[in-house]
């Protein structure tokens, strides 16, 4: 028996000598000498980082080193490592194959009892990413909408952010109740990519209104020829930095630091038609001298003032803004009544305003006189969460005499009621003798001010491209008045 023990015992001191090869194949197996502590691995691309935690010397055994042996089947590959030292990298590993790690403490002659662990290397994960169309407004009671993403790896799976007013059926979003809904898509990781970054998307959910008849007034395709100014039967440029007369409105009431000219409105010629009202960043040895000293930028602005007001109805236009931070476009209308009723008592009716340092919002605003004749506005904005100027969109007022909605690409950007405002009577309907009101449409684009913001100082040019713009009357109410 004594004999059997004695074999056994050899035994095992060859095993553990086996598994702390080379230099330790001399050494003495002595479980006196302490073990390495928090042995772990780390996979990476044909490769495992081996860590591990000190171990600690006693007044008998000191730490001269570590012996950590890789091994899979037949191979191994063992690794003599400084007592200063607590993590080493095997490279050149087979990917998706299960290797085990020994890691024994050495103390001059002697080795400790091995830790063992197991690792796989895996190749680097692919990035993910998805691109996610936008999907349509709806109406409560429509038909559930398809949705629509491409992802690089694994296919996207799609989830309400907003429970409550939509919920996700396979790849469809159903309307729940009135409001907005929010819908997220993201690619989940599998073995070769990793998960994608969410991208949200946002979609509003109404009532259907009644149906409505519209009927085109007036419109400008800006078809004309390639470098031409707009017909001029339909528009007029403002000029210069607002300073002196008619305008006698430096830096246009907002501290803007362009100086428009009549050449920076062009049509292109191209089969689109398109307007393109361009800025571009000047000089100090610019010959045009603006309110605050030489001007910064030469810019555009056209309005219908004198030639074609509007009255009520629908009027909207398709176009793409500029990017860059200071980038202040805006498709707006002023009171025709101007002259003998100034601002804000004729009116203003911002159908969109947009500002480069926020590239995913439009704003619909109104401004008017109060009671005590003192300026008042209210407005709102919509979150298209996509950049809008990388492409076309439009932008839209929806008028009648008592209330006015803008649009972006027929979803509500903000509505406001007469009676909103307290009046008895706004510059947006009839006045008190009965009489309709009449405005004029304006298209520029300012930089910097009050509302553009700080520019980039590396930008040197921007446009506002106009495709086209349009009225209509809406069930027979609209009406538009020519000089």
């Amino acid at each position: 028996m004594r004999t059997v023990i004695r074999l056994l015992a050899i035994t095992s001191i060859a095993v553990a000598m086996l598994a702390v090869s080379g230099v330790t194949n001399a050494a003495t197996l002595n479980s006196a000498v302490p073990k390495p502590k928090n042995v772990s691995a780390t996979a990476s691309n044909s490769a495992v980082t081996v860590k591990w935690a000190k171990a600690k010397a006693t007044t008998k055994y000191g730490i001269s080193g570590y012996q950590v042996t890789a091994s899979k089947g037949s191979w191994k590959s063992a690794k003599t490592i400084s007592a200063s030292l607590t993590s080493v990298k095997f490279t050149g590993l087979r990917n998706n194959s299960i290797y085990s790690f020994a890691v024994a403490t050495l103390s001059g002659k002697s080795v400790s009892p091995v830790v063992t662990i197991t690792a796989t290397p895996k190749a680097n994960l692919l990035s993910n990413s998805v691109l996610f169309g936008q999907p349509a407004d709806m109406f409560l009671g429509a038909a559930d909408q398809e949705l629509y993403a491409l992802a690089a790896g694994p296919d996207a799976v799609f989830t309400s952010l907003t429970p409550a007013i939509c919920s996700i059926i396979g790849s469809k979003v159903h309307a729940i109740a009135l409001g907005d809904c929010t819908v997220r898509a993201a690619a989940p990781a599998n073995n070769e990519y990793r998960a994608s970054v969410p991208i949200d998307r946002l979609l509003s959910i109404g009532v259907e209104p009644a149906p409505i008849v519209k009927t085109l007034l007036w419109s400008d395709e800006f078809n004309g020829a390639q470098g031409t100014a707009p017909d001029a039967a339909k528009w007029t440029a403002d000029t210069t930095d607002g300073c002196g007369a008619p305008y006698n409105n430096c830096g246009w009431g907002n501290s803007e630091r362009q100086y428009y000219l009549a050449s920076k409105n062009t049509q292109d010629g191209s089969d689109l038609g398109v307007l393109n009202i361009q800025a571009t960043r000047q000089t100090n040895s610019t010959s045009y001298n603006c309110y605050f000293g030489k001007c910064e930028w030469l810019s555009g602005k056209i309005t219908t003032y004198n030639k074609v007001g509007f009255t009520y109805g629908y009027i909207e236009t398709r176009a793409k803004v500029p990017t860059g931070d200071g980038t202040w476009p805006a498709f707006w209308m002023l009171g025709s009544n101007i002259a003998t009723t100034p601002w804000p008592g004729c009116g203003e009716l911002d159908i969109m305003e947009y500002k480069g340092s926020s590239p995913k919002t439009t704003y619909g605003t109104v401004h008017y006189a109060n009671s005590g004749g003192g300026h008042e506005y209210s407005g709102g904005t919509k979150d298209a969460m996509v950049d809008l100027s990388a492409d076309y969109h439009r932008y839209g007022m929806m008028w009648s005499a008592d209330e006015i909605t803008f649009f972006l690409d027929d979803s509500v950007v903000y509505s406001m009621r007469k009676s909103d405002t307290g009046l008895t009577r706004w510059p947006f309907g009839p006045n008190a003798q009965g009489k309709d009101p009449s405005f004029y449409v304006i298209f520029n684009l300012a930089m910097g001010g009050q509302f553009g913001g700080s520019i980039d100082p590396t930008l040197n040019q921007a446009t506002l491209s106009v495709d086209w713009v349009r009225y209509y009357s809406v069930n027979g109410v609209g009406k538009i008045s020519a000089k």
